[in-house]
């Protein structure tokens, strides 16, 4: 079953740009070596040293590769080192989406008013 988390967290404003240079360098890595997950994050607009960060997994397993594997590991340590909150992560259910997937569950693909309308 695909997993879902969602982190939160504030870094030094003096420690940004760094950050986000490890950022794209972490994306990256988790594009390249972690097939089986995907990391994405977003900054808040309005206070630019808060992040969200989409963490995406296949099912268990591949969220406990992505956790212990060695960019990961890395790019927690540089991260760790210039926050200003702690990390607060949740784990969420997919429930609908608007992008074609498998794994959007099947009841949420077929009672959308936007499947009946298409034939879908």
């Amino acid at each position: 079953m695909p997993v879902f988390k969602i982190a939160r967290f504030a870094v030094r404003p003096d420690s940004r740009d760094d950050v986000e240079k490890a950022m794209r360098e972490f994306a990256l890595y988790v594009g390249l070596e972690l097939e089986d997950s995907s990391w994405t994050t977003y900054r808040d607009r309005r206070n630019p040293n808060v992040y969200i960060t989409l963490i995406t997994a296949d099912d268990d397993d591949a969220v406990e590769h992505q956790r212990t594997a060695g960019g990961s590991v890395q790019f927690a340590r540089v991260l760790q080192a210039r926050l200003l909150t702690d990390v607060e992560t949740r784990e969420y259910e997919l429930v609908a989406t608007s992008r074609s997937s498998t794994s959007a569950p099947r009841a949420a693909r077929s009672s959308s008013p936007a499947s009946s309308r298409h034939g879908s």
